[in-house]
């Protein structure tokens, strides 16, 4: 058990290099677009073309997890991540970039299902809402460097050098991620039997994982609408891209405070309280966003979004994952993760056009909290009809 205590470390540490990699450009990506032509529209379909991609390809990265190629999966996708990397630096045009950013998405589609799945399979027994909150602890802390990195490094020494950093810190995760692959236990990663494809679909059609899906969705939408365009929007006010990147660092700085405690508590207490608290501080973030969209009040925001969502993606990842039996793990992480590709793939198109015609990148401030309480809906009905359905099942017992 320590030894696979040591060997999930190991891939945390991995997950975190990775993912700081990926936030260290997170800040620059709608300001590159603009430097590079694009409008508002362009910037959402350059942010949707990510996660238009991820969308198609995670059952299918999943499939190959359940197949035993969990670390082959993993290796996949962050060497596709470098290769983006180099796509970016030597980008001139939108059509260059735009194909950076479908890699980035065939990155993403490998990666996220295989290291979720790997990550509770390594996980101690009646500890995965913990292992999962550690997972999400070193996206916070990636979250707390990366942006703030990057912001700085971009205005000391411009977009392109940036993305080669991007490019260093993937590289160094995939080294780690291969070297742990070979101290793995054969059985932790061997192909399970029991898999039968896209035939497991109705083995996920239950209320938990739909809710959770669905939920997903409206959480991610909100999200995509302040990562795609807050940035674009501080740049065009004259605020620079440090301005997002320190927004973002305190919102992963404060998000760490919660992650890794939101699965140990949703583990005894349950999901769906720890879910739907998040949900509430983070949608009062959102609204007061949608009145103070600028510093300093705006990093108020920051730390209650980080919060919020701390709690939210423990607990709802539990919520959808962890009653899974082994031998579908991976593609039923590939399938609920496409719920956060839906959210990042409506977002942007939608709140691209409606900043184009409004002509204010403000303009869809409003909409975000809307979203956010509509997942925390989604959670209370989920759960309202689980307690009635236990309860009747309680009854018939009796």
């Amino acid at each position: 058990m320590d030894d696979l205590v040591k060997l999930a470390w190991l891939l945390h540490i991995s997950t975190l290099i990775f993912f700081t990699g990926g936030m260290i450009v997170s800040p620059i990506i709608s300001p590159f677009a603009l430097s590079l032509g694009a409008d508002a529209i362009i910037i959402g379909l350059l942010s949707s073309i990510t996660s238009m991609v991820t969308i198609i390809i995670r059952p299918f990265a999943g499939l190959i997890v359940d197949r035993g190629k969990r670390f082959e999966t993993l290796m996949l996708g962050t060497a596709l991540n470098c290769a983006a990397a180099i796509i970016y630096f030597l980008s001139n045009n939108l059509w260059s970039f735009a194909f950076g950013r479908i890699l980035s998405g065939l990155a993403s589609a490998f990666f996220m299902p295989a290291s979720i799945s790997t990550a509770i399979d390594l996980s101690p027994v009646n500890r995965v809402g913990e292992t999962l909150g550690w997972r999400s602890t070193m996206f916070g802390i990636s979250q707390l460097l990366g942006p703030g990195i990057g912001g700085y490094l971009a205005d000391l020494m411009g977009y392109r050098n940036t993305f080669i950093i991007n490019f260093l810190f993937v590289f160094t995760a995939l080294i780690i991620i291969y070297f742990t692959s070979r101290m793995v236990p054969k059985d932790i990663v061997k192909h399970r039997g029991n898999s039968n494809g896209f035939k497991d679909i109705k083995r996920l059609l239950k209320l938990n994982f739909i809710g959770s899906m669905l939920a997903v969705i409206f959480y991610s939408m909100a999200m995509s609408g302040v990562w795609a365009f807050l940035p674009a929007y501080y740049v065009s006010v004259g605020l620079g891209t440090a301005t997002y990147g320190l927004f973002s660092s305190i919102n992963g700085g404060a998000s760490i405070v919660t992650r890794a405690t939101s699965g140990r508590i949703a583990d005894k207490h349950g999901s769906i309280p720890v879910a739907s608290i998040g949900a509430i501080i983070i949608t009062l973030g959102y609204i007061i966003l949608s009145v103070f969209p600028n510093p300093p009040l705006v990093y108020v925001v920051a730390i209650l979004v980080g919060v919020g969502t701390g709690l939210w993606v423990p607990a709802i990842q539990l919520l959808a994952l962890g009653d899974l039996p082994p031998e579908i793990r991976g593609f039923g992480s590939g399938i609920y993760s496409m719920a956060f590709d839906a959210g990042f793939m409506i977002g942007p198109i939608i709140f691209g056009f409606i900043i184009e015609s409004s002509g204010s990148y403000l303009s869809i401030l409003w909409l975000l909290p809307i979203l956010t309480f509509s997942a925390l809906l989604i959670v209370q009905i989920v759960g309202l009809i689980m307690r009635r359905s236990h309860d009747k099942h309680l009854t018939a017992k009796m």
